[in-house]
């Protein structure tokens, strides 16, 4: 959400003033990349020979920017030490808050106090002490053509041409390094080295990455081939165990129909049985079985004759008459009942 007032214009989000925030990582990047404290200029700037009166230099300091005071090292840049005289320095008090604009402050403390005509006005600038309040800052202001001057008489004495090169001051053993001349190429270079530094530093935790990935990715993948496998098995034992149960219920019900027609007699048999012990001259006119006894009645032109031949079959036994034999006036047969024992040892 935007605010907007005559005098500010701050851009904020649930009360928090982004601006300063963004100024607050810009700035802590810059102190990582480019601070002498931060260990990285010294690990991976290109290394630079820094000439001229380096006894009032500190060599730590030198080193934390990647220079080197020693007059035996060899390295690919040189950088130059410029003499007390052609050097004014500030020291400036500032609070903490300001640190995200100390370039812009340098610059504009550099043309206020600057003897030198703006275009003629070189500078630098770094952070001496900080605490949780206030930091100091030294602001280096020189002439450009006394700086040329100076590089055109150390080039005139030396046997070598130094090409593009660094310029520094020094205050109290502290180095300044003035802009706008030859730093470009080591910074270039330090920034390309940081970069393939922090390619590799990716490569390495995506290989550990991986390596720590795969074994739990691989038995990720198997768990869930195994629980692929657990549900299609699932699944066919399901229908398995339906089929089963379904025969093992058919087979109980075999078993009880079995169970209940084990004991029952088998009718047509008795039918035939009966049915060829009946003379011609005698007809059925029912027939009923409980269990293992037999009742029949019928017509019989001599009902006697029927009892006597079904009492003497071998598969009849205790044939009798529940009621006496009666004659039909219609047929002239006598009406009959009889009742007899099935002997079923005998089927």
């Amino acid at each position: 959400m935007a605010q907007s007032s005559n005098d500010v214009n701050q851009w904020s989000l649930f009360g928090l003033d982004l601006e300063r925030f963004a100024g607050s990582v810009v700035l802590g990047v810059r102190q990582l990349l480019w601070g002498s404290e931060s260990g990285l200029l010294r690990r991976f700037m290109p290394p630079a020979r820094l000439r001229g009166d380096v006894q009032r230099v500190e060599e730590r300091d030198a080193a934390g920017f990647g220079l080197s005071v020693d007059s035996s090292e060899v390295a690919g840049a040189t950088a130059v030490l410029l003499p007390d005289d052609v050097v004014l320095t500030r020291r400036i008090e500032l609070p903490v808050m300001a640190e995200a604009e100390l370039a812009a402050i340098a610059m504009l403390e550099a043309e206020a106090n600057s003897p030198f005509s703006k275009e003629d006005t070189s500078f630098g600038w770094r952070v001496l002490s900080r605490d949780a309040s206030q930091l100091i800052l030294i602001l280096a202001i020189a002439s450009r053509r006394a700086i040329d001057s100076h590089l055109g008489a150390m080039l005139a004495d030396s046997r070598y041409d130094f090409g593009e090169v660094e310029v520094w001051a020094s205050h109290e053993g502290k180095l300044i390094q003035f802009s706008g001349f030859g730093e470009a190429l080591r910074k270039s270079e330090y920034v390309a080295t940081l970069s393939r530094s922090a390619a590799k530093i990716a490569l390495l935790a995506l290989a550990v990455a991986a390596l720590v990935w795969w074994p739990a990715g691989a038995l990720s993948i198997k768990e869930r081939q195994l629980k692929d496998m657990l549900k299609e098995t699932e699944l066919r034992a399901g229908t398995a165990t339906a089929a089963r149960t379904s025969l093992i219920d058919m087979e109980d019900r075999l078993t009880v129909a079995s169970e209940f027609y084990a004991d029952r007699l088998l009718y047509d048999r008795w039918l035939d049985e009966v049915a060829t012990l009946t003379p011609d001259s005698a007809y059925l006119t029912s027939m009923s079985f409980d269990k293992d006894r037999l009742t029949i009645s019928g017509q019989a032109a001599n009902a006697a004759a029927l009892q006597t031949t079904l009492a003497s079959a071998d598969l009849l036994d205790e044939v009798t008459a529940p009621s006496a034999f009666t004659r039909d006036r219609r047929t002239g047969k006598e009406r009959f009942t009889l009742t007899m024992q099935l002997v079923t040892a005998q089927q």
